[in-house]
């Protein structure tokens, strides 16, 4: 089993620049990459292609390209395999552009980015047993209480004065780069009748996960004043960090355990939309300088034998105008995918079924710009579309045997069946001759918990059907409210209600007279819910063993002459490694292309020491078992190079023999995409 190393690093580069020009485009790419395998760390070289456009103050766009060259030792974790080729990637951090004194400087940060595989033991893989349930729902990742303590100025206020009132309104607590940050509004209120508005920012530094949900409440502990015109206040921060999986849960035995309602996991799926699309924009533009996706809106549509996904992809198109001026255009784009279902997966048993998107990654490329205006792009969105269903489920408590996590669940407090029978007066219609038919439609029904309770509204539709005296049939609608309240003694007030119709009966009860009645009986059931942090034990055994990876050893021995300009006394230095590789299937053969490099430092015959950079192309015949390995690794396990002896036909050179090894690993995500060394 191998998965992703990353490695980091930063250079910034100052150098002078035209004054009173603006940096429009920073492009870069790697042109040279050499790594230097020591026993602790690894030597990283990288040479950075540079490309800047700027815009001169007559609107003209100029272009400077140089060179940058990173160097640093990088610790070597254990698990990182040694001798395996290495990626590079560049990215612009920041751009600033110094003007002091008629002179500019350009100071630009460029951040690199590492790759290679690295070793990762075996884990076991638990899949649902028998008594277990597959649940999509959130896990509690952290949690923390944090007492943030301020002092507010307010010179109003002495320390003999009555005691201070404080409310918070607005809370909102956000996920950003740097950590976990709450924001909100303190309302402020003394004895005298003086108040205050203060706003309140309180950032945590925190190491935030990706794709993660976070939940918040602020309360105020304390509020003192210490000293003429100063008051400190005391702010408890209570807040928690989820995470959506995928978990097989383990069930309790017949009669044991607590009852929950979960979401049971029905299927997943990961889809590709791509789409190409026509903009036009506002004004003429001389270029297209960076276009950025700023967000996508998404929505699943029950229709007919299947399932219709659709939504909006909010762009945002930077570009250069005709006057030189750089411009901001944001575009909203539709997109829709169906998904064909079968007819008993979208039923009435699957009414309640919930259908969820997870966007992966959205990409917009541009395809063609005409006349300055006429913009044509390729749209490519990958989704992972989710459909869960509640289920209530008996979950037992947690031992020291079984892996466990803490979901966020709702935890059944009370179930019971209502019956309401009400009557509702129906007037007589002047023309009424015969009642023909009385039904119902169902409309809005809600509970809230209460101390105590269930307060219920109902308001169905009420559709009466009659003869009249000529003969025809008329309808008359009428939408009653209802309202009741059910006792229920262990509700609390914050508790969720879930209130379901599952029989009624309706019966016309005529009178002498204009004022006749229906007689109404409702059958339900309605349940109370309570959020709940509960330990629960994921069950499961161990997966049967996959099929091996190919055993076949495949060592790859490479020999060549490399000519040198100058006749060779001595090799004082050589440094081999390897560049980048792919394999290349054939109708024949299945090969391995990559490259191999070096650095050779010698001592000439005429006693000049000199440097000498090696590149080899290599190509390699591999067994047919190795089609189906998701990871192959090349190795440079050994290398040797010495001197040639001088003939009269050749002024100098060198042998060098190469020794390439070829791991064959699987990926730590058995479930994850092909990933091809």
């Amino acid at each position: 089993m191998v998965k992703r190393w990353l490695g980091t690093g930063k250079v910034i580069v100052k150098i002078p620049w035209p004054f009173g020009t603006k940096v429009h485009r920073i492009d870069l790419s790697i042109t040279d990459l050499a790594v230097r395998w020591e026993r602790c760390t690894v030597h990283i070289t990288v040479e950075i292609g540079r490309t800047i456009r700027y815009v001169t103050p007559a609107g003209t766009v100029m272009v400077w390209t140089d060179k940058v060259v990173y160097q640093k030792d990088h610790p070597r974790p254990p698990a990182l395999i040694r001798g395996q080729p290495l990626q590079a990637t560049a990215t612009t951090l920041y751009c600033l552009v110094q003007d002091q004194k008629g002179t500019a400087a350009l100071e630009h940060g460029i951040g690199l980015r590492f790759s290679g595989w690295e070793l990762e033991p075996s884990a076991v893989v638990w899949p649902p047993p028998e008594n277990s349930l597959m649940v999509r729902g959130q896990q509690l990742m952290a949690a923390e209480s944090y007492l943030h303590t301020e002092t507010v100025l307010w010179p109003a206020l002495t320390p003999g004065d009555e005691p201070t009132e404080a409310v918070l309104t607005g809370e909102s607590f956000l996920l950003t780069p740097e950590g976990i940050h709450f924001r909100g509004e303190l309302q402020l209120a003394s004895g005298k009748g003086v108040r205050k508005k203060e706003p309140l920012s309180v950032l945590l530094p925190r190491k935030v996960p990706a794709n993660s949900i976070l939940t918040g409440t602020a309360k105020v502990q304390a509020l003192k004043v210490v000293e003429p015109g100063k008051v400190l206040l005391a702010v408890k921060l209570d807040w928690r960090l989820f995470q959506e999986k995928t978990l097989p849960i383990l069930l309790a035995p017949e009669g044991q355990g607590e009852d929950f309602l979960l979401w049971r996991l029905l299927d997943q799926e990961a889809r590709l939309w791509s789409g190409q699309t026509s903009v036009k924009l506002p004004e003429k533009a001389k270029i297209i300088g960076e276009m950025t996706v700023s967000a996508v809106q998404s929505r699943v549509v029950k229709v007919r034998n299947g399932l219709l996904c659709l939504g909006r992809i909010i762009l945002d198109l930077y570009y250069v105008n005709s006057t030189g001026h750089e411009k901001c255009y944001r575009v909203h784009l539709p997109w829709k995918d169906w998904l064909a279902v079968n007819d008993g997966a979208v039923g009435a048993a699957e009414a309640e079924t919930k259908y969820k998107i997870n966007f992966s990654r959205v990409k917009g490329e541009q395809i063609q710009f005409l006349n300055g205006e006429d913009l044509s792009l390729f749209l490519q969105v990958e989704y992972v579309l989710t459909a869960a269903q509640k289920q209530k489920a008996r979950l037992t408590k947690p031992t020291n045997t079984v892996p466990t996590a803490v979901i966020l669940a709702e935890k059944i407090i009370t179930e019971e069946d209502f019956e309401y029978y009400v009557e509702i007066p129906v007037q007589r219609p002047p023309d009424f001759l015969a009642s023909h038919r009385l039904w119902w439609r169902d409309g809005e029904m809600a509970g809230g918990a209460e101390e105590g309770g269930v307060f219920l509204k109902a308001q169905p539709t009420i559709v009466w059907q009659y003869r009249n005296t000529e003969h025809r049939l008329k309808v008359v609608e009428f939408r009653p409210v209802l309202a009741w309240f059910q006792a229920a003694p262990s509700t609390l007030p914050g508790d969720r209600a879930d209130v379901r119709l599952e029989a009624l009966r309706l019966q016309l009860q005529e009178k002498t007279g204009e004022n006749w009645k229906v007689q109404l009986l409702l059958n339900g059931r309605f349940t109370v819910t309570r959020e709940a942090l509960p330990a629960v034990a994921l069950g499961g055994e161990p997966e049967k063993a996959e099929k091996p990876l190919p055993s076949v050893e495949k060592r790859t021995v490479l020999k060549w002459e490399e000519k040198l300009p100058f006749a060779v006394r001595e090799i004082t230095t050589a440094h081999f490694f390897l560049g980048g590789f792919r394999r290349v299937k054939t109708e024949e053969l299945f090969l391995l292309e990559g490259e191999v490099r070096g650095e050779i430092t010698y001592l000439g015959k005429d006693g000049v020491t000199r440097y000498h950079q090696i590149r080899k192309e290599l190509w390699a015949n591999l067994p047919l078992e190795y089609g189906a390995v998701p990871v192959l690794i090349p190795v440079l396990s050994g290398w040797n190079c010495y001197p040639l002896t001088e003939w009269n036909w050749e002024k100098g050179g060198v042998w060098c023999e190469i020794t390439i090894d070829l791991l064959a690993c699987a990926p730590q995500s058995r479930k994850g995409k092909e990933v091809k060394g």
